[in-house]
């Protein structure tokens, strides 16, 4: 008997698990996503047998996501054409020499064209026609880089035009028709100052002018474009190391190293004027004059203010000439000798640009100076006051300061005038005695 009712047993257990089965696929079915359509859905449930225990739950796949044609620009792609920056064009920061190497050989197949490139800034400035080749490679190559960002366009500040009413800064404009030594206090017999100094001038080039002929100049051209120069950067050599009856530098004994960064219209950009400052303190410059500007930083040029520094180099910059409370840069970074201008009375000129860390100022309305065509101009402008300055530099060098102990010297014996920090530093600039 009771081998008789083991095949009615077996069978009662076979057919409730298939029936818990086939619940179990219907179940699974009903998970499934219902096709696209406007007609009313019905929804059938089948009950779990209650004999059956649970099944095990099987996750459905979600339904892919519908991927948007093209991913969005990433923050720093999408900062590269700003205000102030040469359109389609980048400067990229690498870790190392050899991940900028490495980005100079795969370059070109991602539809960049590398401009230029500086091993010891570990930088490169690239063309793009779009920027899908360099976002391609940020994503690809993430850790090789430390920046990207804007070019900025560096210019030979112009003036903007005199207001009736200023309410920018104190509004000096006031000419001095001369160099305004005497209002520095260098009068005396120059002719020794600035003695075994080389001074750099990044500008737009130094050509030949009678004020000049006594000075030793050796010229390296970055541009080599072929065009006539611009005038400003022999204007800037004549206030530095002049010595003529028309014009008289402050150090006309120093030597100048002329390197041209800016074309005849005096515009040039940040990846130039960084390899500029390297390559001068390279080439034994103590002093660097700077009487350009750009609305912007970058790594770059930083790290190319950093690198003249460490090496006891003195970095002498405009202030600018847009009635900004901002410096321009290189002027606003830390350790530059930052110069506005004054008129003849000793009043902020009405296009300085003022700001915190602003070091100093210097006579800047109305100053004659050479100009290129053996002319002579009377110009206004922080990039006269910042010449004056670095020929104040040169001198004191020339006399066996130390590099960086010319900066709090010149702010220590800076002639107070009655004006707020932002606007004039620690006063006018006076020779030490």
């Amino acid at each position: 008997m009771r081998s008789s009712r083991l095949p009615a047993l077996f069978f009662v257990i076979a057919l409730v698990l298939m029936i818990g089965a086939l619940g179990w696929l219907v179940l699974e079915s009903d998970q499934a996503p219902a096709p696209e359509s406007n007609a009313p859905q019905t929804k059938t449930t089948v009950a779990k047998p209650v004999a059956m225990p649970a099944p095990m739950p099987v996750s459905t796949p979600e339904p892919p996501q519908k991927m948007p044609a093209k991913a969005s620009s990433s923050p720093q792609v999408q900062m590269l054409n700003v205000p102030g920056s040469i359109p389609n064009e980048a400067l990229l920061t690498f870790r190392t020499p050899e991940a900028l190497a490495a980005f100079r050989d795969r370059a070109a197949a991602l539809g960049l064209e590398v401009l230029s490139h500086d091993p010891k800034l570990r930088s490169a400035r690239v063309r793009f026609r779009d920027t899908e080749g360099l976002e391609r490679d940020l994503n690809a190559h993430a850790d090789d880089y430390t920046h990207v960002g804007p070019n900025y366009l560096v210019h030979v500040p112009g003036l903007p035009p005199a207001p009736q009413t200023d309410n920018a800064n104190a509004g000096g404009r006031e000419p001095f028709r001369s160099q305004g030594l005497e209002m520095i206090g260098a009068t005396a017999n120059r002719n020794g100052w600035g003695q075994g100094v080389t001074v750099a001038v990044i500008d737009s080039g130094v050509s030949a002018h009678p004020s000049l002929q006594n000075t030793q100049i050796t010229h390296i051209d970055l541009v080599n474009d072929g065009s006539a120069m611009n005038g400003h950067g022999t204007a800037m050599a004549s206030l530095i190391a002049g010595n003529s009856e028309s014009v008289g530098g402050v150090a006309p004994a120093a030597r100048l190293l002329d390197i041209r960064v800016t074309d005849k219209n005096g515009d040039s950009n940040t990846a130039l004027l960084s390899s500029a400052i390297v390559k001068a303190t390279d080439l034994g410059a103590r002093v660097i004059n700077i009487s350009l500007g750009s609305s912007g930083s970058a790594p770059m040029l930083e790290e190319a203010v950093r690198y003249a520094q460490s090496r006891n180099v003195v970095i002498v910059a405009a202030a600018g000439n847009e009635q900004q409370n901002a410096l321009s840069m290189p002027a606003g970074l830390p350790g530059v000798l930052s110069v506005g201008a004054v008129d003849a009375n000793g009043t902020q000129a009405y296009f300085s640009n003022s700001g915190g860390g602003l070091t100093l100022v210097a006579p800047g309305v109305g100053i004659v100076s050479g100009y290129a065509d053996n002319k002579l101009v009377i110009g206004s402008g922080t990039s006269q006051a910042t010449a004056i300055t670095t020929g104040v530099v040169a001198y004191l060098l020339g006399r066996g300061y130390y590099g960086p102990n010319v900066i709090p010297q010149l702010t220590r014996t800076a002639k107070p005038l009655g004006a707020s920090s932002e606007a004039v530093g620690a006063g006018l600039i006076q020779v030490p005695k």
